[in-house]
């Protein structure tokens, strides 16, 4: 099925759009990790030329979701064992950080936009819904981040976005029982926010990663 790409949009533009697209393939499995990118193909289904595509690739490529290799072309990248460690343990020493700085900051509206989360969660999970549940995992912990109001703490941890998406669908291949566990497990932290326990919740956020780690690990071996 063609994808129709919003009208009267300009080369940047083009490339964002695409660029949006590719990943929203990437996150809900129509790309899988070592799929190769077909330039022509991928132009010809969002029915834009072939220069949008190569600048979206350029982007994905910098947010680590694809890689380039000279005579191989593009392919979706394989995220190791290494790749998860730094991508979690980074992400948890950033929402760690905010947690710290923001905690003094958190409204009610805060705990409503997280409870909202945890039921959008909860039906993406119940209709398998994996697109969906990325989309909220990310966003539970935007708003947790977003309390901090350290513009350049929230564009790093921004930037891991879509790594953390794929790594994600990493884990929901390698270890579904987390997946089926990801409602409690975002209750869970929840819960511990609203106790507004600084170091008990910094310490829930870096264990929240721990155990994801662990049980790549394990399945791992």
């Amino acid at each position: 099925m063609d994808i129709q790409m919003p009208a009267k949009l300009t080369r940047t533009s083009l490339a964002d759009e695409s660029a949006k697209e590719i990943r929203k393939m990437i996150l809900n499995g129509t790309l899988k990790p070592g799929d190769r990118v077909n330039e022509v193909h991928i132009a010809k289904q969002l029915q834009v030329s072939r220069g949008p595509i190569r600048e979206a690739l350029l982007m994905l490529q910098n947010e680590g979701l694809v890689t380039h290799e000279v005579n191989k072309g593009t392919a979706v990248s394989i995220l190791s064992t290494q790749d998860a460690y730094e991508i979690y343990t980074f992400r948890a020493l950033l929402e760690a950080e905010a947690v710290q700085l923001g905690m003094a900051n958190m409204k009610d509206e805060h705990l409503t936009m997280l409870e909202l989360i945890i039921k959008k969660f909860k039906y993406a999970l119940d209709t398998s819904d994996m697109e969906g549940i990325v989309s909220c995992d990310i966003e539970f912990h935007r708003v947790i981040v977003s309390m901090c109001n350290h513009s350049r703490l929230i564009q790093a941890h921004n930037q891991l976005d879509s790594q953390v998406g794929a790594m994600f669908l990493t884990i929901s291949n390698q270890v579904p029982m987390r997946v089926n566990r990801v409602v409690e497990i975002h209750q869970l932290l929840l819960d511990v926010l609203k106790s507004k326990d600084i170091e008990r919740i910094s310490s829930e956020l870096r264990l929240h990663y721990l155990l994801a780690l662990k049980q790549l690990e394990s399945k791992g071996r």
